[in-house]
């Protein structure tokens, strides 16, 4: 058939040849004796053609030399993948939104969110440091950058940035509060907000009012409308108190559109504890400061048609002088009962039109009779004296008066409520 004999001439002429380079190879060894770097490189080369196709496979197999070229054994790490929330261009996001950045196939090496202003927006890593979230409020209407490093399990680093813009508030809620920073005042001097916008979302913010104070005390929050909220202790504040407010309404939905974008912090002190008592049947006004009598005036109240209202007020405001008009309070001027006089040594105690002050006109009537129209008349040197001594949150306290609190007037609403009621106006029960 031919094929063994095929094969055998076949076999005699391949070792036929493989003699002839060997031989070939041996008669260059010599010549390369005298060059050794160059005999490496030409001894490795003519090794290579000799030993065949088959055996050249073989001598730089990745088994047989694991590495040597790297075939089948260089594995690419890819990089590091980010998801951002919110996504990347996104708008109108809310103020409480907190920015996030996940990394996979690698850590974060650093996260930074910054507005135009450059100003970095607080956050934290998780423990394994593959995630990041802002923890401070956004403000509004406008444009953070989210830049982020992140480093594969190779040590490659890639970079990426992110960015979004907050929503636009219908209206931003601002605040007055009572009393100032600093301040020092009376014992029963409530904590007073004024917002300038309606708060539709009460719960919301009442939970983000903090008031702590050193004495502690037991005190409560109390919804007048949507715009007003009153802080007062279950009892007067004991003298001394240090007492600090935090109203952290940044980036806090009060409803309707309305956000809040601005902290504050204030802190005042409780003074000594002033205490007046004002007797409309005895006409007398007896003055105590830290339970100690100190004065007994002789004075005159409301007259029966204007009576002065009855219960515990608390002064207001001091003013040396005050225009007082009759039509503020629904009296026309030129009726019989009217007046436009400037008066002088005045203590507000409420926001009615009562006040302590000098009343010179009616030192005949003080001491026995009730002549004025609501307020408590003081000699001018008994005024003075009073005004003097006064301080803001002090107590005068009206006693024996037909006249009722109504329960609105700032000054009388906030200590004749029982406790049970005051607490009922929380929006967090």
């Amino acid at each position: 058939m031919g094929l063994p004999g095929q094969f055998s001439s076949t076999s005699r002429a391949f070792s036929q040849l493989t003699r002839q380079r060997l031989t070939l190879i041996a008669k260059n060894a010599k010549e390369l004796t005298r060059r050794p770097l160059l005999l490496s490189v030409a001894l490795l080369t003519v090794a290579v053609v000799a030993l065949g196709g088959a055996t050249l496979a073989g001598a730089f197999s990745s088994e047989g030399v694991p590495g040597l070229l790297g075939a089948g054994t260089h594995k690419v790490v890819p990089p590091v993948a980010f998801a951002f929330s919110p996504a990347n261009k996104a708008g109108k996001i809310r103020l409480d939104a907190h920015a996030k950045v996940l990394a996979s196939g690698g850590n974060l090496s650093s996260v930074r969110l910054a507005g135009p202003d450059g100003v970095a927006v607080t956050g934290a890593y998780n423990q394994p440091r593959t995630g990041w979230t802002s923890i401070a409020p956004l403000a509004p209407a406008t444009r953070y950058k989210l830049a982020v490093v992140g480093t594969n399990s190779a040590g490659v680093a890639t970079r990426q940035v992110s960015s979004f813009t907050t929503l636009r508030p219908a209206a931003q809620l601002g605040t007055a509060i009572m009393p100032l920073d600093g301040e020092r005042v009376g014992v029963g001097m409530p904590i007073g907000i004024f917002f300038s916008q309606p708060v539709a979302n009460r719960a919301a913010i009442e939970k983000r009012l903090k008031v702590t104070s050193t004495p502690k005390v037991v005190g409560a929050w109390h919804w007048f409308n949507d715009k007003e909220i009153h802080y007062r202790p279950k009892d007067y504040w004991p003298s001394g108190t240090k007492v600090s407010l935090r109203v952290p309404l940044k980036g806090v939905d009060a409803g309707a559109g309305v956000w809040g974008v601005r902290d504050r912090t204030i802190g005042f002190t409780i003074g000594a504890r002033h205490i007046s008592v004002v007797n409309v049947n005895s006409h007398n006004m007896k003055v105590t400061s830290d339970g100690q009598t100190l004065q007994n005036f002789p004075m005159s109240a409301g007259r029966p048609k204007f009576p002065t209202t009855n219960g515990i007020h608390f002064t207001l405001e001091k003013a040396k002088t005050v225009v007082m008009d009759s039509q503020t309070v629904g009296i026309p001027r030129n009726s019989p009962d009217g007046y436009f006089e400037t008066v002088h040594w005045n203590v507000r105690i409420s926001t009615t039109g009562e006040f302590v002050h000098a009343a010179p006109w009616s030192v005949g009537a003080q001491g026995s009779s009730n002549v004025s129209h609501g307020c408590v008349n003081l000699s001018v040197a008994n005024a003075t004296w009073f005004y003097n001594f006064s301080q803001r949150g002090d107590i005068v306290q009206v006693v024996g008066s037909p006249k009722q609190n109504n329960g609105w007037a700032l000054g009388t609403v906030d200590w004749n409520l029982p406790w049970s009621q005051w607490l009922q106006g929380s929006a967090l029960q």
